[in-house]
């Protein structure tokens, strides 16, 4: 209260009664007129004599009172002396019973001011209004407010203003603000009565009063109260409520300033206190549960406006979440509260998203079963056909919330199954705009069931294997990947499930199940890349497949049987149970009933498999599946086949190749289980079929032609046939070669290459003599080796090595030599690498025996190492065995290889036959590295290769630098060491001069188009153009200058290809690189910025090899590599100066005076030369030096950032080589920037205080 009033000393009884009857009587006389003047002087000492303990003072005083009512009571325009009545109200000398009848009259005086003076003693009768009685409290509040809403509705006056804020950080603010939060949240009752929502009764009445209020006057009220509140600027956790409340108003114009209030002022409101928290969800929940509480003193729940906007608080605070039991209390009231609606029980499913998503453990587990039991139950009491938007939204949330609560405490499901069923029960019968939700929390459920026990993953699986097939996508999709996630790949019913989504119409699904094979990356891996996983035994996986689909036991007509699975189903089942039969234990798999063996239920797959609708691609599959098992049990399939070959023969008209050539091996395996009677038989009819009938489909003649080639082999292998019958049967093959067209002329060669795997082939016998098949055959084979048909010039080249493998005489191996040679100017890559894997085979020790070529689904030695991925083994000869064949012819082909390929090939002047020759060099190097010949060679291989890396052909290259790596690997330490040091003299330009190569008139010496055209626009590529265009300049010296710059592009080249060898080699050499990296690095930094991106990739891939820690090599070499990079950047080829100066520009950045007080003045002469040169491209790159030393300049002068010395030093050494070379230099660019610089030292200059000011005087 205020301290109390200077006062003269107090009358006593008799003398105040003596004034009360005066002052009644001049009551009495007085006219109504002049009575506000007299009321000044009476009412107050009227009201203050009631602190007297007199009764007829008292009495006195009570009948002045009772008179003034009586007199003023119905003539508002008679005033009373408010501001005497307040003054004597908050005396603190004033009695109870004095302040009682003060604010009776204050009241009413307060009613009869003008607006504008209410508008300015209001916030007067707020300070210490909490200090005052509750009563009286809520009487002054209500005064304030009445006044708020007359005065303040529009704005409030800055002085006003003043006046609120001045109780702002009080108790008497807050109680203010109480009392306008509570008028906010007032709503006319409907009827006139009740209680409004979000108040109390007692609240209410506090608010209102008497009378309820309404219309206009509460809305005058609200719009003053936010306009007095923006005023206080109380703090944003004081006011956000009120906002809140204000913006949720039934009135328009309320609603819309309190949303303006609540964006603008209210925004940095912290929504994670807790007081705030707990706030606003007492206003949502109310306090009407509550037992403890008067009825009169019970909150009612906010209304519904109020409550959608504070559950999107709700769902904005990480507080709110782990507001117990707070929380609880309001997703039950929004989901199954009386006064809920659809919008609210969305926000409460949202809300419940939230508290699952961010509740701390501790809480999560008090409340998450209680809240998942409520959403089921809210799920059970909707409807699968609602088509409202608002109840759809409620399901989304509950499914999302179900999949965050699975996510963070999976023990709450793990132990049944009951949920999983209800979500995968929902994907089918729910809405589409559904499904997709509901996946995804079946998806966060799948990880809750993980570890679960083995009774509850036993019943998912049946749940999974019911749904992985029906019509809804996103219920195959959900079975799939819980298929995947929940088991491991041993367990058999999920790789079921996966097969049967292999075969699914959706790419994801079919995506998801083939990687639960391991089938997805399937063709893209090499034998190199293949990674163990555990799959399945064997005999586990096919039992249950039997069990899934009995009619597996059913005997299958091949022909006629339908298929009993989907084609893509049946491939990825093949695929799959090829991959565990590889992966199990083979002795095992013999078993002593063998038509109960896994290989036998393997083959019944495998031919049900084989069924008329099935697809092309499927029947390839299964017969070479076929034979990849029979290479592994060939007994077993070769005597179950025995009995089946006219099935196997009608297969040989198949409409895909791939199926005809494994019907084709699977019939010559399948032969070796015959009598010798039974085969030749078998044999005469197939031979019988090719001569002299023509087959009139082109199919039947493909399979009768492979599989008479795989046959005759089989019979030679187990030695029954006469030689008679191979006589015919090669003589019929010679033909075909010689009449047909070149696609069945190589199917016969073929063939006729697989029964030269097992014997030297015969003689033919043509005009009354004997010559051998590859005499007969050159001109034909001539002709077809120069045709455009590329596949069937492969099967020639290879069979040509086929042929040759037993061959004795070497005449015949140098008809097969001259053949494969012819092709040296291919330009087929294809082609290339035939002809060298043909060369290989007649080298001979090739990695593979002639029981893998034709009983294996054998391709080619190429497709088998994949050599050209870069990562490819060494293949290793000497665990095969080794034919018998005439060592002299053979030396002698060797010898003959060896001098075409060194003396012709790989030092020719055509590209075309440098290519071939390295193709050939790399596939001997590689097929049969181990020979002792090739040993012997190493040393002139590697030079070929060190030679052959700087072609500018690409495949050269790359092949030339694989071919490097593979003679490291072969090599003993010495010659390693002689491989490591050639690349690192290659990459430091310090490599030995190459072996000169003659130039002819067609040598190309620059790829077409890179130094332009004649002047006649022509072509200017080759040595004979070159000189034509120097004669007719008149200048017969130019041609030196273009081959000088093709040797320059040929050093580029043989950097970029000795780049491509190094980074192989540099993965096996290790310690060895140790001592060459004070060299390699300087020059290895340079390289990373040269113009040609190749030569900046190739060089960045080594760098990362041998470079473990960048910037610590950087560091330790420093000086060596800016030395370096000096000497570089004055070369006299463009691209070492270009490359220098960008490297130079990058390395000095961040370095301390220390590191470049050295080579500073030689940098900055790098810099202006640079910026000076010749070639744009170069002067460029020196703009760029210019602008990133002048920026360490400036740096290393600065005091505030280098050492005060350091910054003398740097000062001293740069500012008189910039006013004497830079400042006076002829070069605009030069001049610009040294004047430029030395402004910015000269803002620098007077913290050193070194430099004599002098200097800069001209």
């Amino acid at each position: 209260m205020a301290e109390p009033s200077a006062a003269p000393p107090a009358p006593t009884d008799a003398e105040r009664e003596d004034a009360l009857d005066r002052m009644l009587t001049w009551l009495a006389l007085a006219e109504d007129a002049r009575l506000a003047p007299l009321l000044v002087r009476v009412l107050p000492y009227a009201i203050t004599s009631f602190a007297s303990t007199s009764t007829s003072v008292r009495k006195l005083a009570m009948e002045i009172l009772s008179h003034i009512n009586k007199r003023v009571k119905h003539r508002p325009e008679i005033s009373l002396p408010m501001l005497d009545l307040w003054k004597i109200y908050t005396e603190s000398a004033s009695t109870s019973i004095v302040r009682n009848f003060c604010i009776v009259y204050i009241e009413m005086a307060f009613e009869r001011l003008p607006s504008e003076e209410k508008g300015n003693i209001a916030p007067d009768l707020l300070i210490n209004i909490s200090k005052v009685p509750a009563q009286h409290q809520g009487i002054i509040l209500r005064l304030v407010s009445k006044a708020i809403g007359e005065c303040n509705t529009r704005k409030v006056d800055d002085s006003i203003a003043l006046k609120y804020r001045s109780i702002s950080g009080s108790d008497d603010g807050l109680v203010f603000a109480d009392f306008c939060f509570h008028t906010i949240l007032y709503q006319t009752p409907s009827q006139g009565i009740g209680c409004p929502a979000g108040l109390s009764v007692a609240q209410a009445d506090r608010v209102t009063g008497k009378l309820p209020l309404k219309g206009e006057t509460l809305a005058s009220r609200k719009l003053g109260i936010l306009n007095v509140l923006e005023a206080m600027q109380l703090a944003s956790e004081i006011v956000y409520p009120i906002y809140l409340a204000g913006a949720s108003d039934s009135q328009e114009s309320v609603a819309k300033r309190g949303d303006e209030l609540l964006k603008r002022k209210a925004s940095t409101a912290n929504l994670e206190d807790a007081k705030l928290i707990n706030r606003l969800f007492t206003l949502f929940n109310g306090t009407a549960s509550a037992e403890n509480i008067a009825a009169e003193l019970k909150v009612a729940p906010a209304p519904s406006s109020l409550r959608v906007r504070l559950m999107s608080v709700f769902c904005r605070s990480i507080a709110a979440a782990n507001a117990f039991p707070y929380t609880l209390q309001c997703i039950f009231g929004c989901i199954y509260g009386s006064g809920t609606t659809s919008r609210l029980k969305q926000l409460g499913m949202e809300f419940t998203v939230w508290v699952f998503k961010h509740a701390v453990m501790d809480q999560l587990k008090l409340i998450g079963p209680v809240i998942l039991s409520g959403i089921l139950r809210s799920l059970d009491g909707s409807s699968s056909t609602e088509a409202d938007s608002t109840a759809r939204d409620v399901k989304i949330f509950a499914y999302q919330a179900i999949g965050l609560l699975a996510s963070r405490m999976p023990n709450l499901f793990s132990n049944k199954t009951e949920i999983a069923m209800r979500l995968f029960t929902a994907l089918r019968l729910e809405d589409q705009s559904l499904r997709l939700t509901i996946q995804e929390a079946a998806t966060s459920l799948a990880t809750a069931y993980k570890g679960a026990s083995i009774v509850v993953l036993k019943d998912l699986e049946a749940l999974l294997l019911e749904n992985c097939q029906v019509e809804q996508i996103e219920v195959r999709f959900s079975a799939v990947r819980w298929a995947t996630t929940l088991y491991d790949m041993q367990h058999c019913p999920s790789r079921y499930i996966c097969m049967l989504g292999a075969s699914d119409v959706k790419l994801d699904i079919r995506e998801m199940a083939l990687t639960g094979l391991n089938l997805l990356n399937d063709e893209r891996q090499s034998p190199a890349m293949t990674v163990d996983f555990n799959y399945p035994d064997i005999v586990e996986m096919l039992n249950y497949i039997y069990s899934q689909q009995p009619k597996l036991l059913q005997s299958n007509d091949q022909s006629d049987g339908k298929l009993l699975f989907s084609s893509k189903t049946f491939l990825a089942m093949i695929k799959f149970l090829m991959k565990c039969f590889e992966a199990s234990d083979i002795p095992d798999l013999s078993q002593e009933d063998p038509s109960h063996s896994p290989v036998a239920k393997m083959c019944v797959v495998l031919e049900h498999a084989m069924s008329y609708e099935g697809s092309s691609e499927l029947h390839a599959l299964a017969l070479k599946s076929l034979v990849d098992i029979s290479f592994r049990q060939p007994k077993l399939v070769s005597s179950r086949y025995a009995n089946r070959l006219h099935w196997l023969r009608t297969l040989l008209s198949h409409v895909d190749s791939d199926a005809r050539e494994s019907a084709a091996r699977l019939l010559g395996i399948a032969s070796s289980a015959l009598s010798s009677s039974a085969a030749l038989n078998l044999l005469s009819e197939l031979t019988s079929a090719l001569d002299p009938n023509h087959p009139s489909r082109f199919e039947i003649y493909h399979g009768l032609l492979c599989a008479t080639g795989y046959v005759t082999a089989c019979c030679l292998k187990e030695s029954y046939i006469p030689e008679e019958l191979v006589q015919k049967v090669v003589d019929i093959l010679v033909k075909v070669v010689e009449s047909e067209g070149s696609t069945l002329a190589s199917l016969a060669m073929e063939s006729l290459g697989h029964i030269g795997l097992r014997c030297v082939l015969p003689s033919i016998s043509r005009n009354s003599s004997a010559a051998g098949v590859l005499t007969v055959l050159h001109e034909r084979l001539t002709k077809l080796l120069s045709e455009n048909d590329t596949k069937a010039i492969q099967k020639i080249l290879v069979s040509l090595g086929h042929i040759s493998w037993n061959e004795l005489s070497f005449s015949h191996l140098k008809i097969a030599l001259d053949l494969i040679f012819s092709l040296a100017r291919s330009k087929v890559e294809d082609v290339l690498f035939a002809s060298g894997e043909a060369l290989s085979f007649i080298w001979g020790e090739v990695p593979v025996t002639a029981d893998v070529i034709l009983e294996t689904n054998f391709v080619s030695l190429s497709q088998a190492t994949n050599f050209l991925t870069g990562d490819a083994p060494l293949l290793d000869s000497r665990n095969f065995g080794k034919r018998s064949s005439c060592e002299e012819a053979r030396t002698t082909a060797q010898d003959e290889i060896i001098n075409k390929l060194f003396d012709t090939l790989i030092y020719s002047s055509r590209k075309e036959e440098r290519c071939a020759g390295t193709v050939c060099l790399v596939s001997l190097t590689m097929y049969c590295g181990r020979h002792p010949k090739i040993l012997e060679l190493l040393p002139q291989i590697q030079e070929a290769f060190s030679h052959l890396i700087g072609d500018s052909n690409e495949l050269t290259q790359d092949l030339a630098s694989q071919g490097m790596s593979i003679v490291y690997e072969l090599g003993d330490a010495s010659m390693k060491g002689q491989l490591v040091h050639a690349l690192v003299n290659t990459l430091t330009g310090a490599a030995k001069k190459k072996k000169a190569i003659k130039l002819m008139e067609d040598s190309e010496v620059f790829q077409e188009g890179t130094i332009g055209s004649n002047p006649a626009g022509g072509k200017l590529s080759t040595y004979k153009e070159l000189c034509s265009l120097a004669n007719e300049m008149g200048q017969p010296d130019l041609i030196y200058k273009f081959m000088d710059l093709a040797n320059y592009q040929a050093a580029l080249n043989s950097k970029r290809g000795a780049a491509f060898g190094f980074s192989k080699i540099a993965k096996q050499a290790g310690e060895a690189l140790q001592p060459h990296l004070h060299t390699l690095i300087p020059r290895l930094v340079r390289y990373q910025y040269d113009p040609d991106k190749n030569i900046q990739d190739s060089m960045g891939h080594i760098w990362k090899l041998i470079v473990s820690d960048p910037k610590k090599a950087i560091d330790e070499h420093y000086d060596v590599i800016v030395e370096d990079l000096l000497v570089q950047s004055g070369s006299r080829l463009w691209r070492s100066r270009e490359a220098s100066c960008l490297a130079l520009a990058d390395i000095i950045q961040g370095r301390r005076y220390s590191q470049v007080s050295k080579h500073l003045i030689k940098i900055w002469t790098t810099t202006f030369r640079a910026m000076d040169d010749i070639k744009e491209t170069v002067r460029n790159a020196g703009d760029s030096l210019c602008r990133a030393v002048s920026s360490l300049t400036v740096r290393l002068c600065d005091v505030s950032l280098t050492t005060a010395s350091d910054a003398k030093e740097t000062m001293n050494i740069v500012l008189p080589f910039l006013l004497s070379e830079g400042i006076l230099s002829k070069v605009a660019s030069v001049q610009k920037a040294s004047i430029n610089l030395v402004m910015k030292l000269a803002k620098v200059l007077s913290a050193v205080k070194v430099i004599m000011l002098t200097a800069l005087i001209p």
